[in-house]
């Protein structure tokens, strides 16, 4: 089964480029950051309650973003806010991006390839291995978002975290994009899915948008200068 941060991975990367989408680029990062947040979450690693993340459980994952994720959570003092640790998760695992794809590689999904820019530079690139996992995950979204299939806790989180790091018209043509995100709304308030997993995709998201505004900020500043 894959995480939720691979199968954000998964439709942010183009499948014959190997590169991501250039709309997601800058939001992906924080989003991949909030995506491991709330798989530790969902396995009852954590909890987010009242905007705080609190450690439960140290146990080994086998996942080796997880497991660093959860070291770094060991060995603060007090609980800190999601934002904080959607923050520090970024700026701790500087190569999160490609951790999580090479975990995909791992897992056969996702190949590797060098290509190179005029004979000299190499660029490596990460185009589908088995399509079938991404085909999988895209079906499943649009039956959930447009023809009314009952979402798990875990599609809402994964529908947020698009909506997060602008996906939506990655994963939706432009005809149905504003039912889509009209549904995306309704679907992060659905009482359906428990009030306790409402509450924390909600403070994910917000602080995702948050980390981001900040770093498109401190971007600006830096390039004005």
């Amino acid at each position: 089964m894959l995480m939720l941060p691979e199968k954000l991975m998964l439709l942010a990367l183009h499948d014959e480029k190997g590169a991501v989408v250039f709309s997601s680029s800058t939001a992906l990062p924080f989003a991949l950051a909030g995506g491991v947040l709330l798989e530790l979450f969902f396995r009852k690693k954590i909890t987010m309650a009242d905007n705080k993340v609190r450690f439960l459980d140290a146990k080994n994952t086998g996942e080796l973003v997880l497991d660093r994720t959860l070291r770094l959570m060991q060995e603060s003092a007090r609980p800190r806010d999601v934002k904080h640790w959607v923050t520090r998760i970024r700026r701790s695992m500087k190569n999160l991006k490609k951790e999580i794809i090479r975990s995909l590689v791992r897992k056969g999904i996702l190949k590797q390839e060098v290509r190179r820019i005029l004979w000299v530079f190499k660029l490596h690139r990460y185009p589908a291995r088995d399509r079938v996992p991404e085909m999988e995950i895209r079906q499943h979204i649009r039956n959930v978002v447009l023809h009314g299939h009952p979402p798990t806790e875990e599609d809402v989180a994964l529908l947020s975290l698009i909506n997060a790091c602008n996906l939506v018209g990655e994963v939706f043509p432009k005809n149905e994009r504003k039912q889509a995100k009209q549904r995306l709304k309704e679907l992060t308030r659905d009482e359906a899915i428990g009030k306790a997993v409402s509450a924390a995709v909600a403070e994910m998201t917000a602080a995702v948008s948050a980390a981001v505004a900040v770093n498109m900020a401190v971007t600006a500043g830096a390039g004005s200068r």
